[in-house]
């Protein structure tokens, strides 16, 4: 029998290969909002918690979900200091963004970080901080889409690379404790496939636009992850999970109505 953790691995790799590919393309031909929304939709944290809870327990997968809102407000903050550095080098803004990811990440481990109402009130202050500063401080505008022809290497480049990353936020989990495991499903594996592939095809401005994005984005990942809190135990593994997705496109969808309207 197939050891389930090498199927995670796999099925990892599948499933961020595909998204991060299929976001970097939306991006390039519908404008970074688009592409933004797509980053963000749940994909690491889906696989992490679903194997969380199949490997070891519901209960423990609901306790993982614990840290999701808290490093969701963190993933916004690596957001901003990439944004910020990258007009000035892009492996200083990412060397930057990890530092701080983790080092704030470091702190939850140290404090063995345990309280979800203050974890969602966390992620709401963080979110509202990083975004205001995206939008006024910074004043990152979207960018419309850009032409590119796509040939089978460049697929195949940012179909592996993205699947790599992935994996390694995934095997992470594996380290131990509803903590760390929790943290390191809400790892911005997504956003750092995104800004590698969208850095080196088409400069700072337009990967910082599509970062932008990923601040709002990012939203429904949290909400999965609050879903998955109140749905695993009483509704079982994969209604739970189904019901969780459910939620998380519902918002997704706001979210998109929301961004729709802006003109920046």
């Amino acid at each position: 029998m197939t050891d389930p953790f090498i199927f995670k691995l796999a099925l990892s790799f599948i499933t961020g290969s595909l998204w991060i590919t299929f976001g970097t393309v939306l991006a390039e031909r519908y404008g970074t909002k688009i592409g933004g929304l797509v980053a963000g939709l749940p994909s690491t944290i889906l696989v992490s918690l679903f194997f969380i809870a199949w490997t070891q327990s519901l209960e423990t997968a609901t306790a993982a979900t614990t840290a999701v809102p808290v490093v969701g407000g963190i993933n916004c903050l690596f957001i901003i200091v990439y944004i910020y550095l990258v007009r000035v080098n892009f492996w200083l803004a990412l060397a930057g963004a990890l530092a701080i990811w983790f080092f704030l990440s470091l702190i939850l481990v140290i404090m063995k970080f345990n309280n979800f109402p203050i974890s969602v009130f966390a992620y709401i202050c963080m979110l509202a901080f990083s975004y205001w500063v995206a939008e006024r401080r910074l004043a990152v505008r979207s960018e419309t889409g850009r032409k590119i022809q796509y040939t089978i290497p460049i697929i195949l480049y940012r179909g592996i690379f993205s699947g790599l990353v992935i994996v390694i936020a995934v095997v992470m989990t594996k380290v131990g404790g509803p903590l760390i495991g929790g943290m390191f499903a809400m790892f911005p594996a997504m956003f750092i496939g995104t800004l590698f592939i969208t850095y080196f095809t088409h400069g700072a401005s337009f990967s910082a636009a599509v970062m932008k994005a990923s601040i709002l984005g990012a939203i429904s990942v949290v909400v999965y992850g609050a879903s998955v809190r109140y749905t695993y135990v009483p509704l079982g593994l994969l209604a739970g999970s189904f019901v969780s997705l459910l939620i998380s496109f519902f918002c997704s969808f706001m979210i998109h109505q929301f961004m729709a309207k802006r003109t920046t």
